[in-house]
């Protein structure tokens, strides 16, 4: 059972050691793995617009990196409206690099390990006050280690988000400040939508404290709906529609609310279709056309999917209750709103941003040494194959 943030704290210098050593093993391993496949894997023929930027690094720029790297350097546009699906919070950051050289995709990389770093940390530090030390190491190792954790180098948004909700859940928990928590709530939610769903930890934790927090603290809670209340700002001002980012989702990647059952039954077909071409590596890794990779994904998404579940039936039993129903609905939403050919399209990158996941397995993987170094052995093979096809532009997630 959690003891709800009541552990003793090891030193910030030691955790940080523990923290940057293991950065650097799992940032060198998959941007090893991504220079090697840029130089040496044929290069597939990109099915996406825009087609990312060029110069250093910018085979870390692909698929939605090209979007983010085109909205930091022409803006939200009449001539891509869908663009606007993208939220603006690292764009702008992006933007403030887009001039040095290398241009957006080595500063979009340099941010994404910058934050990388940070998210380690904050979660070393959950999971220490959650739990113990040992869940701690074996909770940063398996995010670290994770086989879609190389979305961590590249010019996604990935490591943003999960430092600033890592950063929320850390200063509402461990530091003790519902204000500070809200900052990094509505930086969240400027980031991602569903940076909003913050709400439901922030509040749990409030409603278990408010004589501690006060009036203070929740006003920090309400903070975090601002982000998502920014942008729509932005939208309504520039478009005249507020919600333009809602309605280029469902226009551009046909996404519609549909029942589970209807999404499970899709992705168990298109999960079948799919495994002939993860059978068959060869034309998986070599052909020069998108639809392998593509077909593909819809059979990791499931597997993806299935691991999750499996961790949060234990979730449930061991994290507080905000943080249970908080990552449950960050995995569900997309359940919820399927894309036809794809019917849960991004999941494996999606569980990457839900970082309670990884608080769970390391509760698991700390009792017993052996499951967790199997764990990170499986975690880094398959890490280096998705990084491989996703350098080439080959679709993961």
């Amino acid at each position: 059972m959690t003891r709800l943030f009541g552990a003793k704290r090891a030193p910030a210098g030691r955790v940080w050691i523990f923290v940057l050593v293991v950065f650097a093993a799992s940032r060198l391993l998959f941007m090893g793995a991504g220079a090697l496949t840029a130089a040496y894997l044929p290069q597939a023929e990109p099915a996406g617009d825009p087609l990312g930027p060029s110069g250093v690094l910018s085979y870390w720029a692909h698929w939605d990196g090209a979007w983010y790297s085109q909205i930091a350097t022409e803006g939200y546009g009449e001539r891509s409206p869908q663009s606007t699906a993208f939220f603006p919070l690292y764009p702008v950051l992006l933007r403030f690099g887009s001039a040095l050289p290398g241009g957006p995709a080595l500063w979009g990389v340099l941010i994404s390990l910058l934050c990388t770093a940070l998210a380690l940390f904050f979660v070393y530090r959950i999971a220490e006050r959650l739990f113990d030390a040992r869940a701690a190491r074996a909770a940063t190792l398996a995010l670290a280690f994770f086989p879609t954790a190389f979305f961590l180098n590249a010019v996604y948004t990935e490591a943003l988000f999960l430092a600033l909700t890592a950063g929320a859940v850390w200063a509402a928990g461990v530091r003790r400040d519902l204000l500070l928590a809200g900052v990094f709530g509505a930086l969240a939610a400027a980031t991602r939508n569903v940076g909003v769903l913050l709400m439901i930890p922030l509040l749990f934790e409030w409603m278990r404290q408010r004589r501690e927090f006060g009036r203070r603290g929740l006003l920090g809670v309400a903070l975090v709906p601002m982000g998502l209340a920014g942008y729509a700002l932005f939208l309504w001002m520039r478009f005249g529609e507020p919600l333009l980012f809602a309605r280029q989702q469902r226009a551009y990647w046909e996404r519609e609310p549909t029942s589970p059952l209807t999404t499970a039954g899709d992705a168990w077909r298109s999960a079948g279709e799919g495994m002939k071409y993860v059978l068959d590596p060869s034309t998986l890794f070599l052909s020069t056309s998108a639809t392998p990779a593509l077909d593909a994904s819809n059979a990791f998404n499931l597997a993806f999917l299935a691991v999750f579940l499996v961790v949060m039936v234990a979730g449930f039993v061991v994290l507080p209750p905000g943080l249970s129903l908080y990552t449950f609905l960050i995995v569900l939403l997309p359940v919820l709103t399927p894309a036809p050919r794809f019917p849960l399209m991004s999941m494996p990158r999606f569980v990457l941003g839900a970082f309670p996941v990884f608080l769970v397995l390391g509760y698991l993987l700390s009792r017993s040494r052996p499951t967790l170094v199997l764990w990170l052995l499986l975690g880094s093979g398959a890490g280096v194959a998705l990084t491989a096809l996703f350098t080439s532009w080959r679709w993961v997630a």
